[in-house]
This record gives C-alpha cells, structure tokens and sequence, in this order.
C-alpha cells in the first residue's frame, strides 16, 4: 500500500513534468533526482569503507547536467576531467592514507558518471527534440520501466520460485523476471495505440526488450552496490520504494538508450 500510495501521490507531478510546454519542469525533477541519487551513492560507498569529496561531486554534477542542457559536449567532458583531476590534487593535503586516494578519487567521479551522467541524457532528450515528440518518447520510456518494474514485483512476490541472482538479490526470481518483460512488452503496446500511433508496432515491441533488460541488468548492479555496503534499501526518501536509487536503478542505463533511440527515430 506504501508503494501504491507513493506512486500515486507524485504521478501527477511528474506526468504534468513531461507534457508540460517548458522543459524546466522535467529538469527539475533530473536535478532533484540526481543530486538525491548521489547522496545516497557516495552514501553506500562509505558505508562500504571509501570516503568521497561530495561537494567536489555535486558541484560537477550541476555542471554536467548544465552541459546536457545547453548541448554542450565539451563542458560536460570538462567538468568530468576537472573532478577527477581536482580530487586527485586535492588528496595531495587531505589524505591521511595514500593508498586509499585512488579508490577514493574513483569513488567521487564513479557517482557523477553512473547518476549524473546518465541521467543527463532525459535533459538532452527533452531540450533537443520538438516538446510534444520528447512528451511521447518519455512518456513511452518510463511507461515500459515502470510497468515492468511493477510488473516483475507482483508477479515474483505470487508466483516466484525459481532465483534469478541469489549471489546479487534474493529476493529476485526467474518468473518475476519473465512477468517484467511480459509487463513492459503489454505497456509498450499499450502507449503506442494510446498517445504514440505514430510508433510502429515493431519498434514498440523492440524497446520494451530492450529497455526491460537493460533495466534488470541496472536493478542488479544497484542490488550488488547495497549487498556490498550491507544495506536493503539505498534510502528511505520514498515510502514503499525506498531510496531515488532504488527506484532509478532500471532508469540510469536505459537514459542513453531512449536518447539514442530518439536521435535514430528523427534522423
């Protein structure tokens, strides 16, 4: 019920974030997102023994979601190549132990890169494609991980037997995992006959597979980052869901997917 009630009350804010005229709406809620995410990033890193210079690693994140908002690769590979090289130079007056200066430093640009960047990529979707296609092509996008996500729950929590990754997740099984792909593959279809008739059938069918794989591939690495820093949930900022990591892990690969996609369509 906490998830259900969760989902219901920010639905229609966010919905409202994706057809909205203005893309500033939708970048709210990526930069909200991103910096909530990496908190709780750098947060399990450390509960996993490795400090990271947050502030270094929010800072750059604004700067690598500004960079996919103005379209501007150079500023985005700018700002990565500062951090790493400032958390390196840095550590030459902070680091109380040298051999922890190189996991560290990866720590604090590993967040960006797995949160920041990947994320950024709905930003440069959204400002680099006509408002009511970039509606469609996110709505369909978060229809199929969501539904598929939703999906894999209900149908693993009844019919779940068989593990998917017990090394990873336990709770995870094979037939929760074939009812996510059966719930993004029906979502897909059911976006395209609903605001996207313009999507061939074939191509709804292609991304549900594509984006319900990838998006359990992310669910798992995101399993593995808590199993190693001996957490269930990497926050609790979302009743019923837990943290915007555990909530975003099937979101963060498939971002670039959708963009390219996007690019593909339009070409």
């Amino acid at each position: 019920m906490a998830r259900v009630l969760t989902a219901l009350v920010l639905l229609p804010f966010f919905v409202f974030a994706l057809w909205a005229s203005s893309p500033h709406y939708l970048i709210g809620w990526v930069v909200a997102g991103t910096l909530l995410g990496l908190h709780e990033f750098y947060t399990l890193a450390e509960r996993a023994g490795y400090r990271s210079d947050r502030g270094l690693g929010y800072a750059t994140a604004l700067v690598v979601l500004f960079g996919f908002y103005q379209q501007n690769a150079l500023l985005i590979l700018g700002g990565l190549l500062l951090l790493l090289a400032l958390t390196l130079a840095l550590s030459l007056f902070t680091a109380e132990r040298f051999e922890r200066v190189l996991p560290e430093s990866a720590v604090t640009v590993a967040g960006v890169l797995y949160v920041a960047v990947c994320l950024g990529f709905l930003i440069l979707l959204r400002v680099s494609t006509e408002a009511r296609m970039a509606a469609r092509l996110l709505s369909l996008f978060f229809l199929i991980i969501f539904a598929g996500d939703t999906a894999a729950y209900y149908v693993g929590r009844a019919l779940g037997r068989h593990k998917l990754a017990p090394r990873v997740s336990p709770g995870k099984t094979i037939e929760g995992a074939a009812g996510g792909v059966l719930g993004s593959v029906l979502a897909a279809l059911g976006g395209k006959f609903w605001f996207f008739e313009a999507l061939p059938i074939a191509h709804a069918i292609g991304l549900a597979l594509i984006l319900n794989a990838i998006g359990q591939i992310g669910d798992l690495v995101e399993s593995m980052l808590k199993r190693g820093s001996n957490l269930k949930d990497a926050g609790r900022l979302l009743p019923g869901h837990g943290g915007i990591l555990d909530r975003a892990d099937s979101i963060l690969f498939n971002a670039p997917i959708i963009y390219i996609y996007s690019r593909l369509l339009l070409s």
